[in-house]
């Protein structure tokens, strides 16, 4: 099929449309035996993504209000033995939950209780908003409405729902009621099943974005918004069934009991979340072009200045807005314009920079997002330390669950051949993106589980480009190669999981400054054959030359007036800065400087332009 009849098709193509939900069918529903069953569940080295599990109870993982059955509860034991927390959420008041299931709170890591107004765990116990109003239950009790009293809540039947409201808008009461299948729950506003689940998720320290959430009802529709995956067992009201991510084939605890112990759970079985998506851009039919969120490998390649870096950025800028924990290996100082963000920040550059193990603790700042600028370290230093980092960074995911991205930028020195060679790269984890110029280059574990490839196009696109790129999208070589010739400025995405298939966008707009190597020459010496000479005329040059902008600016405050006399009338400097530095801006500054002085210019504007230049220099140095 072709680029053009491939865009005819676009609405076929799962990136322009909400994926359906997955129907999950159990494993012939039977526990597993023998010497697998052991692992299943849990993959070698830990956990994947997901190290929590939001269960509601009632409809859920019981169907009779009593306790689960023993499949269920050692499904449970099992999963909290993989180093998955199980956190159950219930709308339930905390001593009817008690009564129904004795030992509950023992069996799981966390209870929310009473719809998210109520924490507690087998130590203590936390009030999560301050109780209804006492004077609505003495006037529900004179108006014949029998109504039940948790810690906070107030519990009644659906049918009374238009009677209680009633009496919350005569006491002038900041109340709200939710309906659940046939009960009625009455809360304080605000309070919902993932405000609560929210608390126990800060007490356990992980992320919503590391959490599934399981659910039947009108009330676990709120969970999508604090959980990475959403649930609906085979039972589930139709609303939920809608917009979940997976529906079950089986009921209540048959389900989930089934559903804990498979490879979704582990992270075996990737699975993309409705919901959380990232925008590249838009086709020639002004479709939306996607990928999910999370769980899967990116590589971003093209030509050397053709908006790699602008299209990570992108990326990187949505899924930090989203919530995610992204680490950016930054070896150019591409990047420190996601710094612009809540929740971001900027480590190295110019200041000192963090061990890499203070840098992985930094993520755990309310799940935050680093950018770790290397532009300033000479490049010995900065391949040392991305070997030291990459190191650890797959086993510090195995015990938090965080980053959920590690960027890579330069990913053909990082992640090279020598990456065989890398303790702890686990590429297979997902999480990935890879960006590079030369992806001939990437280590075979990275090629090899790589789910998806946006190629930047360009006049003459490189054959190690197309072949990748291709290869993974299962397109026609020539065909892509060709697409990719006769539409700059544009890129085009190719999917493992959409064979056959490939896409020509033009990138979205992005909210962060592009920086592009915005400190990569400042201070790191270029070679001579790169470097700027310095001359009084065309036939005389001088000693001097300038390796990189520091030292631009050192012999500018130097320098005799000839050679700026020379040099200014010919643009050479702004030249030199776009064409070596590819900074537009910075050359632009020069430029403006530069047209003010000609051959015969007298020492006084010479000199003005001299402490122009000097001061344009400096200013780019401070960043």
């Amino acid at each position: 099929m072709s680029i053009n009849e491939e865009q005819a098709m676009g609405r076929e193509f799962d990136e322009t449309s909400s994926p359906r939900p997955l129907e999950w069918d159990s494993p012939a529903g039977a526990k597993p035996t023998g010497p697998a069953a052991s692992h299943m569940g849990t993959p070698v080295g830990g956990p994947g993504l997901f190290r929590a599990v939001a269960l509601d109870f009632d409809g859920t993982i019981t169907d009779d209000g009593g306790p689960p059955d023993d499949a269920l509860i050692a499904a449970l034991a099992a999963t909290r033995a993989a180093g998955i927390a199980v956190v159950l959420v219930t709308g339930r008041i905390a001593a009817e939950l008690e009564q129904a299931w004795p030992g509950a709170v023992g069996a799981v890591d966390c209870v929310v209780a009473e719809n998210g107004a109520v924490l507690l765990t087998s130590t203590w116990r936390r009030l999560l908003a301050a109780p209804i109003d006492p004077r609505l239950d003495a006037a529900l009790a004179r108006a014949g409405i029998t109504v039940r009293r948790g810690e906070v809540l107030l519990a009644g039947a659906a049918v009374d729902e238009a009677a209680i409201l009633g009496e919350v808008r005569t006491l002038q009461l900041g109340c709200q009621t939710l309906a659940n299948r046939g009960e009625l729950m009455v809360l304080p506003a605000g309070v919902t099943k993932a405000s609560g689940l929210s608390q126990a998720l800060v007490q356990l320290g992980l992320s919503p974005h590391n959490t599934i959430a399981v659910g039947d009802a009108e009330n676990d529709l709120a969970l999508q918004d604090m959980s990475e995956l959403m649930v609906a067992v085979g039972n589930a009201v139709g609303s939920l069934r809608a917009t979940a991510d997976v529906v079950l084939d089986q009921p209540d605890g048959a389900g989930v009991a089934a559903f804990l112990r498979s490879d979704i759970v582990s992270g075996h079985r990737p699975v993309h979340s409705r919901r959380w998506r990232v925008l590249l851009g838009v086709d020639d039919d002004d479709v939306d072009v996607e990928l999910p969120a999370s769980g899967l490998n990116l590589l971003i390649t093209g030509a050397t200045g053709c908006g790699k870096s602008y299209l990570a950025g992108l990326l990187g800028e949505q899924l930090v807005q989203q919530g995610y924990s992204v680490l950016v290996i930054d070896p150019e100082g591409d990047h420190i314009g996601l710094s612009h963000l809540s929740g971001a920040i900027v480590v190295g550059g110019g200041l000192s920079l963090p061990e890499p193990d203070e840098v992985l603790r930094l993520l755990h700042h309310r799940y935050a997002s680093v950018i770790v600028d290397l532009s300033s370290l000479r490049s010995e230093e900065s391949h040392r330390y991305q070997e030291q980092l990459l190191a650890r960074i797959e086993v510090h995911r195995r015990a938090t669950g965080l980053p959920h991205w590690v960027f890579l930028d330069e990913a053909d020195q990082t992640v090279g051949p020598v990456a065989a060679r890398l303790p702890g790269f686990e590429p297979a984890r997902k999480g990935y993106c890879f960006i590079t110029w030369r992806p001939e280059d990437l280590a075979m574990q990275a090629v090899a589980a790589l789910d998806a490839v946006v190629a930047i196009c360009s006049d003459d696109p490189e054959d190690d480009v197309i072949d990748l790129a291709a290869a993974v999208g299962e397109v026609p070589h020539d065909e892509l190669g060709a697409a990719l010739a006769a539409h700059p400025a544009r890129a085009v995405l190719t999917r493992r999981e959409a064979p056959g298939r490939a896409r020509l966008f033009t990138p979205g707009e992005r909210a962060t400054p592009h920086l592009r190597h915005v400190h990569k020459y400042d201070r790191r010496p270029l070679d001579r054959e790169h470097s700027f000479h310095f001359r009084r005329s065309p036939a005389e040059a001088t000693a001097a030359r300038a390796g990189n902008l520091s030292e631009l600016e050192d012999e500018l405050t130097r320098c005799e007036r000839a050679v700026l006399r020379h040099h200014c009338p010919e643009h050479d400097l702004s030249r030199w800065v776009r064409d070596v530095f590819h900074d537009p801006d910075l050359a632009g500054a020069i430029a403006e400087v530069e047209s003010t002085v000609t051959a015969e210019s007298p020492v006084a504007t010479v000199e003005r332009a001299r402490f122009a230049l000097v001061g344009i220099l400096q200013e780019r140095l401070l960043r």
